[in-house]
């Protein structure tokens, strides 16, 4: 009787450490069937059930940004705003930036897209309509930013290179700040950042212009605005008397400006900015594209802010 009785338990104690087993290994099946799930700056949370392969990209920052992380083989078609990388001229295109061709992308058979978080709205539910992983992206400061290459990282299959990116932006502009820890506000120049002329439009608060200005060690005219891109007055800029005045030196195509174009603009010779001829021209890809670059752009805000902290610039 005893030696029946442990013959059954020795067989349950056989089932209980197969079925254990069997458990580990339906749950470890489950986990590499489920893939990543990504959540994009939409709120939605997105399967990637394998490592994509063939990557569309509908913005140039987003092209830079997957070259950045070593993914420019994977890169199967872009917009035909794409330049940066140099790589990046020779991808297919899908369009421009603000219409991508939906039946184009659907055409390369894309596993991953990458979109604009409000460029590409109907582009986005079009495509979820048809079961293509779509992801969209909109970061409105440099932490937003890092948060961005991670998850594109971490999407793709490479979550190591995009740390070690962030990380490599994280050091870079620590570096270029920490000259300025010690500024008080008075210290730090009131600035306009010109977007467009025609109307007067600049960066508001929720942007990562801004981010960049406040960074740089400079104060935005703009920063308390109710708008993320608010249109300015004359009188209103006029009143708030910028000391210092920042555009791109190329803005959408057109033929760079000069100091002497603000100077010569009526009503504005009463302007700090533009009486003392501290108006200044940066690149606009390294001001306005969400990705490394960025760093760029911040060290050319710093030198134009406070060139006796940075003799060099």
């Amino acid at each position: 009787m005893g030696k029946g009785r442990g013959i059954i338990l020795c067989c349950c104690v056989l089932l209980f450490i197969m079925s254990l087993n069997l458990g580990c290994s339906r749950k470890e099946g489950l986990e590499q069937a489920e893939g990543e799930l990504i959540e994009d700056d939409l709120g939605r949370q997105v399967l990637i059930t394998a490592v994509p392969e063939r990557i569309v990209s509908l913005s140039p920052a987003t092209t830079e940004n997957l070259f950045a992380l070593g993914l420019g083989p994977r890169v199967v078609a872009g917009t035909e705003y794409d330049d940066y990388p140099p790589e990046a001229l020779d991808l297919p295109k899908i369009g421009d930036y603000s219409n991508p061709n939906l039946e184009v992308v659907v055409s390369l058979e894309p596993d991953l897209v990458l979109a604009d978080l409000i460029i590409h709205q109907k582009t986005i539910e079009d495509l979820e309509r048809l079961g293509i992983p779509t992801l969209a992206f909109g970061p409105n400061t440099i932490e937003g930013v890092y948060n961005t290459l991670g998850w594109m990282g971490r999407a793709a299959g490479v979550p190591d290179e995009a740390e070690k990116l962030v990380a490599d932006m994280q050091r870079e502009v620590e570096a270029l700040t920490a000259p300025l820890a010690e500024l008080v506000e008075e210290d730090k120049p009131t600035v306009y950042y010109e977007i467009w002329h025609e109307p007067l439009i600049t960066v508001g608060p929720n942007t990562f212009i801004n981010d960049l200005l406040t960074l740089a060690g400079g104060r935005n005219i703009a920063a308390d605005a109710q708008k993320d891109w608010p249109q300015y007055s004359l009188e209103v800029l006029v009143e708030a008397d910028p000391q210092v005045i920042i555009r791109p030196r190329l803005t959408h195509g057109e033929t760079d400006a000069d100091v002497e174009d603000f100077q010569a603009r009526r009503g504005w010779e009463n302007i700090s900015a533009v009486r003392e001829r501290r108006i200044y021209f940066v690149e606009d890809d390294h001001i306005s594209r969400a990705g490394p670059r960025l760093v760029k752009g911040l060290e050319e805000l710093v030198g134009i802010l406070h060139p006796d902290l940075y003799p060099s610039h």
